[in-house]
């Protein structure tokens, strides 16, 4: 068996007159082979091979168990009659046999009886055996050390089969629990390689494109020859183990074997030892013990990824389609307005009094700056998307990044009342300010279109040492509490209680994209009906020497 193992063997054949037990054990140890038994009758049968020999102990403790029976019977054969004193020494063959094996038990008994005829048979201190019924008794020792001596070999044959196969049960168990937590191909051989314990050893994942050609599904760069392409190539195409010590073949450094899904190839698994030679034949017998499973796990993986793609492809395609609609909708929704307003200043601009026409203009700049907005946003996405942000830091007051933001949203808050409280000890913070003030001008933005008429904006800042928080108030509707963790997410829109009209979704994503670049973060507190309060959290930085602090504490109304 390791011989057709070593030589990558498909199949044994054994062609004679078979042994039934012959068979049995092929069948048995020949996992991953093809077994065929052709019997011939009438060609001689080859000598069985002997079994493996007692060790040179068991025999030193036949020996000792012989002396040790013989002490023991001359030191108390005063109270005991001659047949009981053979008692002694089939005790001392018996404990030989179910502790080693039929050699030593056969030796156990020749002593034995020997001691036994020259202490204690008459004539006394002689080895002449005179009567019929004293050779009967060696006869019956040799027969008890046969029987017990096979009984036990059998036994401890059983014992570590069942051990091997336990042990083999075992490793089966914990290597299908490594490759239940695999989620790529990368912890697939690491698993595989814990599993192994070869020293030095290199693993690789080996698969064709789809033009046919070799990669390596784990990544890992694997620089081939000529040969170990070509046996890898055997292997892929016909399902069979190939690599070292091959005769057809020649000594190519990596082992493969065929990962199979219904007898269709789905991978190669390759091994090289650090000292590029085979790996050894138990190692190998557990490599085909494995492969079942590791087939398994790969074509989960490989069915995992493909929905992942699947996935991904749906989200992108759910992402396009609202960005056409936030486009086609949101972005023409300023523009139908402005050039309404040009078409009728342009048609009617000698009937329309000077109180129209200024207001005319001034609704054009209104929606032109809330096209601004919707433009500015969609970039800012395609900028954190894309990871081309470039944070540049200056220190910046949370009372100028409040004061320009409702500078620039006066329009848009101006059906409103806004207050606002900045503590006069508030901290600088080391930002990029124009980001900040964007992130801010969205939430201002947000909290307007779902305030109603006349309502009042709160904004607080506070801070506790490590963190700086603006808190935006609102009483709008409120948010229903499994919608808040999702108004941070793109696209999202909530139409109940928007003035706005609904707007592209984009607003609080962007914020959650600037302040996580700042290593800051975004949270929203809100009771259904009684509105809502978005913050904004920012890190504190160590404020600059040179920067004089203010000693009134700003509050506006």
């Amino acid at each position: 068996m390791d011989f057709a193992h070593a030589r990558q063997a498909a199949g044994l054949w054994c062609i004679g007159a078979a042994r039934r037990s012959l068979a049995r054990s092929l069948l048995r140890k020949g996992d991953g082979f093809e077994i065929g038994v052709l019997n011939l009758p009438g060609k001689p049968t080859e000598k069985r091979v002997p079994g493996p020999t007692a060790p040179f102990a068991d025999y030193l403790l036949a020996i000792a168990a012989a002396v040790v029976g013989a002490l023991l019977a001359l030191g108390i054969s005063r109270w005991l009659d001659l047949p009981n004193i053979s008692l002694i020494f089939l005790a001392a063959v018996l404990l030989v046999a179910v502790r080693s094996s039929t050699g030593p038990a056969l030796l156990c008994a020749l002593l034995s009886f020997a001691a036994y005829g020259f202490y204690f048979l008459p004539p006394t201190w002689s080895v002449m055996i005179r009567r019929e019924q004293d050779i009967l008794t060696l006869v019956f020792f040799m027969l008890m050390a046969l029987l017990t001596g096979n009984l036990a070999a059998r036994q401890r044959r059983q014992y570590r089969d069942l051990q091997q196969a336990q042990t083999h049960t075992q490793q089966l168990l914990l290597f299908a629990e490594r490759l239940s937590n695999a989620r790529d191909h990368g912890d697939l051989l690491h698993a595989m390689a814990r599993q192994l314990d070869i020293p030095a050893a290199q693993l690789c994942l080996l698969s064709r494109d789809e033009k046919g050609h070799w990669q390596t599904l784990d990544g890992s760069p694997t620089d081939l020859s000529e040969l170990e392409r070509i046996s890898a190539e055997h292997a892929w195409r016909n399902g069979q183990p190939r690599g070292y010590d091959s005769h057809s073949l020649a000594h190519p450094h990596w082992w493969w074997w065929p990962l199979l899904e219904v007898d269709r190839p789905l991978a190669l698994l390759g091994v090289r030892t650090g000292q590029g030679d085979a790996p050894p034949i138990d190692q190998r017998r557990l490599i085909s013990a494995l492969l079942p499973l590791l087939s398994n796990a790969l074509a989960r993986v490989k069915i995992a990824e493909a929905l992942a793609h699947s996935r991904l492809h749906h989200e992108t395609e759910r992402l396009r389609s609202a960005l056409l609609a936030s486009v086609s909708h949101d972005l023409r929704t300023p523009l139908t307005a402005m050039r309404g307003n040009i078409e009728t200043l342009q048609l009617f601009a000698d009937s329309l009094d000077t109180g129209v026409r200024d207001e005319l203009l001034q609704d054009t700049g209104t929606e032109a700056a809330r096209l601004d907005r919707y433009i500015q946003n969609l970039l800012d996405m395609t900028r954190l998307g894309h990871g081309a942000l470039r944070l540049e830091r200056d220190w910046v007051s949370a009372e100028d990044l409040i004061a320009a933001a409702l500078q620039r949203l006066q329009p848009v808050l101006q059906p409103l009342r806004v207050s606002h409280h900045v503590p006069a000890d508030t901290p600088l913070l080391w930002i990029q300010g124009a980001l900040i003030e964007q992130a801010l001008i969205n939430v201002l933005e947000n909290a307007a279109r779902f305030s109603p008429p006349g309502g009042e904006i709160g904004i607080r800042v506070c801070s506790d040492g490590d963190w700086l928080s603006i808190a935006v108030s609102d009483q709008g509707p409120g948010i229903p509490a499994d919608e808040q963790a999702r108004i941070f997410d793109m696209f999202y829109t909530a139409a109940r209680g928007d003035r706005g009209g609904g707007g592209t979704g984009l607003g609080l994503a962007i914020c959650q994209g600037m302040l996580t670049a700042h290593g800051g973060k975004m949270s929203v507190a809100s009771v259904v009906g009684q509105g809502s309060t978005l913050t904004l959290h920012l890190p504190l930085a160590a404020a600059p020497d040179d920067e004089p602090g203010e000693n009134e504490a700003i509050a506006h109304e």
